[in-house]
């Protein structure tokens, strides 16, 4: 383990919770804490209002400018390499490893791929990721290096313009040849954390599964996501009967098997492709990357 220099956190008051105090607001939306832990940290001068110094009984009001300024810490181990799949002066693409987080939250902070990326090269000093990938997954990501590219990158995210293709281990062998799955997926409660889980009453989520290869006790699949619910494939893998080979929390039916946090990793899920139109020139981008363990 390394220790870190520390990190800010930073929030911005909306119009709804306007009149909570700077404590219970904390306690209530950030509850990797509980309250006298964030009384200390308030105490100690750690959390900000509109730049100044907090009290835990002060009153918030809509707009104001929250910071939490948490003090080194040392981070668990992660991998800290990456590989570069393209890059141009507008967009980054890269190979992200498994068990690396991508934004810093929770125990990481320099061990995340953003902050990786950030340091390797100055041109990428302010490169900001177009989408996420979970701790688990490995494989390609997209990067703006530019304004330009990360205003057309966020849009066509949003949009579900890019084509991403995932491939997956997963467990059984009794998956038709192709099919699409379309659970709705929600947000629920999951231990002092929330976390996406296949619901009724969900959003709606579509992801195109093909099988590629069958043995014994597994399948390897291709998964195209539609939509872009977070944990989508993993949640439509295992609603379909099919767990990923070696994901610890979701089981069959797409909910949780159990109370593992969220961000435990050791799963076989790899975004293998990735295309789209180039931000500046309109030329649609094609990159390809096949996992270790295929």
């Amino acid at each position: 383990m390394s220790t870190n220099r520390g990190f800010v956190y930073r929030a911005r008051v909306a119009a709804q919770d306007a009149g909570e105090s700077v404590l219970a607001f904390h306690v209530s939306r950030f509850r990797h804490s509980d309250e006298a832990q964030w009384r200390a940290a308030i105490a100690f001068g750690r959390v900000l209002v509109n730049g100044r110094r907090a009290a835990a009984d002060e009153r918030l009001a809509a707009g104001d400018e929250l910071e939490f300024h948490r003090p080194p810490w040392q981070e668990p181990e992660a991998p800290e390499t990456f590989a570069v799949a393209f890059e141009d002066e507008h967009v980054l693409i890269v190979a992200k490893p498994a068990g690396l987080q991508v934004l810093p939250a929770g125990p990481f902070s320099a061990r995340t791929l953003l902050m990786l990326v950030r340091a390797s090269d100055p041109t990428r000093a302010t490169a900001a990721p177009a989408h996420r990938l979970g701790r688990g997954t490995s494989g390609l990501m997209a990067f703006g290096k530019t304004e330009l590219a990360r205003a057309s990158l966020a849009r066509q995210f949003r949009e579900f313009v890019p084509i991403k293709t995932y491939l997956a281990w997963v467990a059984g062998a009794t998956l038709p040849d192709s099919f699409v799955a379309t659970q709705p997926i929600a947000r629920v409660a999951h231990g002092p954390l929330s976390i996406h889980v296949a619901a009724e009453r969900g959003r709606a989520s579509r992801t195109r599964v093909r099988v590629l290869r069958r043995e014994d006790a597994r399948t390897l699949v291709a998964a195209q996501p539609i939509t872009g619910r977070p944990d989508q494939i993993r949640i439509h893998l295992a609603a379909a009967g099919a767990p990923i080979v070696g994901d610890p929390l979701f089981g069959p039916g797409g909910i949780p098997k159990s109370d593992v946090p969220p961000g435990t990793g050791g799963y076989l899920l790899h975004a293998a492709a990735l295309s789209f139109p180039h931000p500046a020139t309109g030329v649609r981008v094609r990159t390809r990357s096949l996992p270790s363990w295929l």
